[in-house]
């Protein structure tokens, strides 16, 4: 009965020492699939799928459909899995609280049942959400399958890639993760990719990444703002328009564009105050995406204090623009990378 993590669950399921109650909250959305087929392989015997399976989705059912199916009897398994993706337990009412309790506290002890959160997020942090988390932690189990370190990321990809039956360098996971992100469904398949392009056997290298990888919004957008910040705005343009025929969302591309300014500010604030560039990252969420304050720091040194400003009052003009008129969003983006070049030419 506790808030526990990867590592506690494979062991529980390795030594078939179950609890009786699961909630599965995270951002790692691969994790928490990947767990879900593991308990229904390892707990439901092929063939009793009708009698020791049941599954019920929060769209469609009551937290009475979940309760009753999980003093369901099992049939030819150990226990009658029951899942219950995506109940709203981010805003439950009165009535649905006290139902849920009195479930934890009299859970059948021939069920093992999931209430998965997939598309609905929990933060510990919120106080709605926090009383589930506590709810399960104390009477059950609330396991949080959090993104992975960048260290475990690279060892995940590396290990991919080897299943594949290809080696790769630590230097080329870190550049896929870069490129394409750090959700793990995203990695695999890059790198499932990659390795097909390699040939088995064979070493996955940066150029078999360029020549495979679908680079995440984020780091096309990063792309662009590199393109502004090394004076070359007709590429910069370019990659707008292309993002823009992509159907890139104008608000998403003007936010990545901020925080590569954002980056470069509090990197030049650190070290202005004697602090390492990547010194923010324990103060902001940088998780993974150090490497953007160490890329902001090389450009800190070449901007000056006085034209940041200059830049985040464009910031600030063409975030007024994108909210409140009709303006086509592609001209206000267009117009902004016009400015902050012109800012940094001086």
């Amino acid at each position: 009965m506790a808030l526990i993590h990867e590592e506690d669950l494979k062991r529980q399921i390795k030594d078939r020492q179950m609890n009786n109650c699961y909630l599965f909250f995270g951002d790692e959305e691969y994790l928490k699939q990947f767990y879900i087929k593991k308990i229904c392989s390892e707990f439901v015997t092929p063939g009793s799928e009708t009698f020791s399976f049941r599954k019920y989705d929060g769209k469609e059912n009551t937290f009475d459909d979940v309760f009753e199916g999980a003093q369901s009897m099992p049939f030819m398994s150990d226990y009658c899995v029951v899942i219950a993706h995506d109940f709203p337990l981010d805003s439950l009412n009165s009535e649905q609280k006290e139902q849920l309790t009195a479930f934890l506290d009299r859970q059948p002890d021939t069920s093992i049942t999931v209430f998965w959160m997939d598309s609905i997020s929990l933060s510990p942090k919120n106080s709605k959400h926090k009383w589930v988390i506590d709810a399960f932690s104390k009477k059950a189990a609330a396991v949080d399958f959090a993104k992975y370190t960048r260290s475990a990321l690279v060892k995940t990809v590396i290990g991919y890639a080897a299943k594949q039956g290809c080696a790769m360098s630590g230097e080329a996971a870190n550049y896929l993760i870069d490129l394409t992100g750090d959700s793990l469904n995203v990695l695999f398949n890059e790198t499932q990719k990659a390795a097909f392009f390699a040939g088995q056997g064979n070493e996955i290298t940066k150029g078999h990444i360029d020549e495979t990888a679908v680079r995440s919004l984020e780091a096309r957008v990063y792309d662009l703002s590199k393109f502004i910040l090394n004076g070359n705005p007709r590429n910069a343009l370019e990659l707008l328009h292309t993002l823009m025929q992509n159907k890139a969302e104008p608000i998403d591309i003007f936010a990545v564009i901020l925080m590569s300014f954002v980056d470069i500010y509090r990197a030049k604030t650190a070290l202005s105050g004697g602090e390492s560039a990547t010194y923010p990252a324990k103060l902001f969420d940088y998780k993974n995406k150090e490497f953007r304050l160490t890329n902001g720091a090389k450009s800190a040194s070449r901007i000056s204090d006085s034209q940041l400003r200059e830049c985040f009052d464009c910031f600030s003009e063409s975030d007024r623009l994108l909210k409140s008129t009709a303006q086509g969003g592609e001209m206000v983006l267009e117009r902004l990378i016009v400015k902050l070049s012109l800012i940094l030419a001086r």
